[in-house]
């Protein structure tokens, strides 16, 4: 019996990879916040469905 499994990414993997795009994005548009991002804020962006960019673009116009 051939069994097929399933590789789907995880909802933490997914999470996990959305923040890391969004550092990186927050880190590109204004590197003086390397090491500073707010997580909860990015945890808000994530759960209201914003993709990446947006929400690095979003997150550097809110803390100017």
């Amino acid at each position: 019996m051939k069994r097929n499994f399933h590789f789907a990414e995880t909802k933490a993997q997914k999470q996990a990879s959305w923040m890391q795009a969004f550092n990186d994005q927050v880190c590109s548009i204004e590197p003086k916040h390397s090491g500073r991002i707010e997580w909860p804020s990015a945890q808000h962006f994530y759960n209201t469905g914003l993709d990446a960019v947006t929400a690095a673009i979003q997150y550097c116009e809110n803390r100017k």
